[in-house]
């Protein structure tokens, strides 16, 4: 990914990144002050991330460069945290839309959506068109299916889709892929990040810690590449959500599967932020 020589260029201030999720901790000092913004779209408690994966998500994005945990891909990113899955990891698609409009609304530059349905809806989709129509670049999970069935939102055209590859730079068992609908890869497998401080869904479900601990998953993938699209927002003046996605893609390093299993590549952050 070269993000560290990507932060020799910019760490991505003043670029505001949503998190469309289960809600951020509110107890991690490595990423609960990068939170600007809070709004729940669910029916679980507002303010707060009891499931875990919204945490795990914003921390990949924009942990603090610090000497604790783990940094994100744009650490001097900030975050709005767009709570759209419910304490039991639930969402509505009713929901995930009053979230997008919501964060542009607000100012984001990237929204990030490590969620999907297998079938698509009118108003979702409607509600992505309006978020790129006024400027933002959107990037999901294109799933853990290990098929080639589409995900929403990740494969309408306006969203960049990702993919998941493992430690070796090979597609991962588990990611869905399809060159026709999926864009870019980015690594999906035992990617280590923040999680609550608190008792959280994931930790009694797969038996992750506290504070910090992998994940495994196109959740993970998605994240990796809104932090990459923030560093081009704030590397290249003038830039459009159109240059940006062009940038992210175009760059992206074609390894092993690039044009069968998604069309342009992993995502290099370094090479998005030149």
């Amino acid at each position: 990914m070269d993000a560290a020589d990507a932060w020799k260029v910019t760490t991505g201030g003043g670029i505001k990144v949503a998190v469309l999720d289960s809600g951020i901790a509110s107890d991690n000092p490595d990423i609960t002050p990068k939170v600007v913004a809070r709004a729940n779209f669910s029916n679980g408690v507002a303010g707060e991330d009891n499931y875990g994966h919204g945490t795990h998500v914003a921390g990949i994005v924009a942990a603090a460069h610090n000497t604790e945990g783990v940094a994100g891909v744009c650490p001097d990113c900030t975050i709005l945290d767009g709570k759209v899955l419910n304490d039991s990891g639930v969402s509505s698609t009713s929901g995930i839309a009053n979230a997008l409009n919501w964060a542009v609304n607000n100012g984001a530059k990237v929204i990030n959506m490590s969620i999907g349905q297998r079938t698509s809806s009118r108003t979702l989709e409607t509600a992505v068109n309006n978020a790129w129509n006024k400027g933002a670049v959107l990037v999901a999970a294109a799933g853990n299916t290990g098929s080639q069935s589409k995900i929403y939102p990740a494969a309408y055209p306006n969203v960049i889709a990702v993919a998941a590859t493992d430690n070796n730079d090979a597609k991962a068992s588990f990611s869905t892929y399809g060159a026709k609908w999926v864009d870019v890869a980015a690594p999906g497998v035992n990617v280590y990040s923040t999680f609550p401080n608190h008792d959280f869904v994931l930790a009694k479900q797969y038996n992750r810690s506290w504070g910090y601990d992998v994940g495994n998953g196109t959740s993970m993938s998605s994240p990796i590449v809104a932090g990459a699209a923030a560093l081009a927002w704030s590397s290249h003046p003038g830039a459009t959500n159109t240059s940006v996605r062009a940038n992210v893609e175009s760059t992206a390093e074609k390894i092993s599967g690039t044009g069968a299993h998604w069309a342009h590549g992993r995502v290099n952050a370094n090479n998005a932020a030149r």
